[in-house]
């Protein structure tokens, strides 16, 4: 659970084309055709992004409830700066999409991109542009091993926002000098524009450092309120640090809350996974553990409740209540990413 901008933060990478100005905010009324309601006031993100916007946005934005809409209109500019102020706006809870001014063409390029996947809701409007290239260095050519470390960190950033990392690839194969623009059905596969879809992330596979299989998902941030990541792991042979007395299957949650308030996690705390109106009791199997940046603890479920989840709509959305936060996260991909976990499908066992 290392955090997100770990690689990145030693590097300065510009992925601008052109110098202008440095990004400025400016809340305005506008009339945006696909926004409910059309016309509403938005928060204007106009010029580059460099290294100070993220806190400047942060400042600025301050108090505006969630839902927001965000119109950037940017050439791009810092990554670093873009990954930082997406993070941001998924964590404050606002929505992006792109506009233009009388000095400011409608277009989100580069590291616009990529703070454009930050937003909870993401429309590409009428005439807009969407376009992504290879990032570089500013002062020297960045290393193969370099490179692999920025890119493995972009493509886990577009996997916490909801995005597919494949729009990772077509940026890959574009010159840093060149721009390519991303069509709307394009950007609708690759969930870049998610009008009318789950706005959640859908659940994937990753490997541990060890080499073991893990589902993950990352429900969209709630401000306030502790980020939470939540998993599904298969329990080692072996294992001796869960009470397997509880464990009706050998797959366990994993629940990490990115927090460092020690006297929040000094105890098991209950948490109830609600499906379709039903409540399934999810048992702690251990005190949390200190993680960077946060505590983390496995709980175990019923047959009953991972069918559930699997059984569940695509689109869906469903809770893990607690008294840190209900996590709100999507079904998409459960049932797929189980079955390569376990390989096997749910078996309810027999009445």
């Amino acid at each position: 659970m290392r955090p997100l901008a770990t690689h990145l933060l030693s590097l300065v990478l510009l992925i601008a084309l052109t110098p202008v100005l440095a990004m400025t905010f400016e809340k305005q009324e506008r009339c945006i055709k696909g926004l409910n309601p059309q016309c509403q006031t938005v928060v204007m993100a106009i010029g580059q992004i460099d290294k100070d916007t993220p806190s400047q946005f942060s400042t600025f934005a301050s108090g505006l409830p969630q839902g927001t809409w965000i119109a950037l209109s940017s050439p791009g500019g810092n990554l670093v700066g873009g990954l930082k102020l997406g993070m941001l706006i998924r964590e404050m809870g606002f929505n992006t999409t792109i506009s233009s001014t009388d000095y400011s063409p409608p277009n989100c390029i580069s590291a616009c991109a990529y703070a454009f996947a930050g937003g909870l809701s993401r429309h590409l409007s009428e005439g807009s542009k969407f376009g992504i290239h290879q990032f570089k260095g500013t002062e020297k050519e960045i290393g193969d091993s370099e490179s692999q470390k920025v890119s493995a960190t972009i493509a886990k950033y577009l996997d916490q926002m909801g995005v597919d990392r494949h729009l990772l690839d077509y940026a890959q194969v574009t010159a840093s000098d060149k721009v390519m623009m991303i069509s709307l059905a394009q950007a609708k596969l690759l969930k870049v524009d998610n009008t009318g879809q789950s706005p959640y992330p859908r659940w994937r596979l990753e490997a541990t450092a060890n080499g073991q299989l893990i589902a993950i998902n990352n429900p969209p941030i709630v401000n306030g309120k502790p980020p939470a990541t939540i998993a599904l792991i298969q329990l080692a042979k072996g294992s001796s640090n869960t009470d397997k007395r509880l464990v009706e299957n050998k797959t366990v949650f994993l629940i990490f809350y990115k927090s460092d308030d020690d006297n929040a996690f000094r105890q098991k705390i209950e948490h109830v996974l609600l499906v379709k109106d039903k409540n399934y009791p999810l048992k702690q199997l251990e005190e949390w553990q200190r993680k960077p940046n946060g505590y983390q603890a496995s709980f175990a479920s019923s047959n009953e409740a991972l069918e559930a989840l699997s059984q569940a709509p695509e689109e869906s959305m469903i809770n893990i209540n607690s008294p840190i936060r209900n996590i709100r996260f999507g079904v998409g991909g459960f049932k797929n990413v189980y079955l390569a976990l376990t390989g096997s499908s749910i078996n309810l066992p027999a009445k």
